[in-house]
């Protein structure tokens, strides 16, 4: 019997990645195997109502200074545990990332990352069994989709 596996796509320690549902077409984003949840950085974090529904809105601060108003359906709020030991509640939604031409729906953490160098990280969950990471390299990938391929 055979089956059908397919194979790990290999990403950098730091690639171009895309959020299309929130009309952020590319982003710099640190591939980080110690965080569980993807995160972005985001400011004016307001949650509204809108036909019985909460939805959160805020800005996407990228480090090219641009900015991109956006908003999403608020799924709820997680507990993160930072690198130094403190622990935030932040609303997180669910997005879609393309990385690598390959399109995935994720947890997006929304919070301010300031001080950190990069616009985005992304974690365990969102990497998923598509792609393994090789610290040795970065911006490997493409954010464009890749083309289907019919069947003949």
């Amino acid at each position: 019997m055979a089956t059908n596996k397919k194979m790990k796509r290999v990403v950098g320690w730091k690639e171009n990645a895309a959020l299309p549902d929130l009309n952020v077409k590319n982003v710099i984003a640190k591939v980080d195997t110690g965080a569980n949840l993807a995160s972005i950085d985001a400011s004016d974090i307001k949650i509204v109502s809108r036909e019985n529904v909460k939805y959160v809105k805020f800005k996407v601060m990228k480090r090219n200074n641009t900015v991109r108003k956006t908003s999403a359906p608020l799924e709820g709020y997680k507990r993160i545990k930072s690198s130094n030991g403190d622990v935030e509640r932040r609303p997180y939604i669910k997005t879609t990332l393309l990385m690598d031409g390959i399109s995935k729906k994720i947890e997006l953490t929304l919070t301010d990352r300031g001080p950190m160098e990069y616009t985005m990280l992304i974690g365990r969950k969102a990497l998923g069994k598509r792609w393994v990471v090789n610290p040795s390299i970065s911006f490997s990938t493409s954010t464009a989709p890749k083309e289907k391929r019919s069947k003949k």
